[in-house]
């Protein structure tokens, strides 16, 4: 049997998947979505996706399964000194097989060659997945309010800073 994770699409977010994402929102329980969101959200909104599908730094990306939409990943530029802030939204019935690790680790590979400095997801306490999640991609933890974890995974220089590529003007890596 093939693993789901070798079927799993990652690719880049466009505008034309908002419906698709907000079908795939409407899937997900109140828990799962309140786990990403911190919050009540059952879709996004257009103006609020057009900014995720083309932030200044930074990319949503969707997982797909047999072309239908079972996860989201959202790493955008928000966050002072080079750090991007992640989050990733997998639907109930995908969960616990790997798709979410994969869609981590897509995002921390395509940030720092995009030349982030790092990311950063804030992750409730009582979240076991996220904070599994984060801990496999080796994140440093701090307690920035009560009730929540900020995970902190630091590249350190970008990848192509030694060939003199550019990194985003948000800072120099600290």
């Amino acid at each position: 049997m093939d693993d789901i994770r070798d079927l799993a699409v990652i690719r880049r977010a466009v505008l034309s998947d908002l419906d698709a994402v907000n079908d795939m929102h409407a899937r997900c329980s109140v828990d799962t979505r309140r786990a990403r969101y911190h919050g009540q959200r059952d879709r996004i909104r257009g103006g609020e996706w057009e900014w995720w599908c083309d932030p200044p730094y930074g990319f949503s990306a969707l997982v797909t399964l047999n072309a239908r939409t079972v996860g989201l990943v959202n790493v955008i530029g928000t966050i002072p000194d080079g750090l991007w802030e992640a989050g990733v939204l997998i639907e109930d019935a995908w969960q616990e097989r790997g798709l979410g690790s994969r869609a981590a680790a897509y995002a921390v590979w395509e940030a720092r060659s995009a030349g982030a400095c790092g990311i950063e997801a804030l992750v409730e306490s009582d979240n076991a997945r996220g904070k599994r999640l984060f801990a496999r991609l080796g994140a440093q933890w701090s307690r920035e309010e009560p009730g929540t974890l900020t995970a902190r995974i630091r590249f350190g220089e970008p990848v192509g800073a030694d060939r003199g590529l550019s990194r985003p003007p948000m800072g120099a890596c600290r």
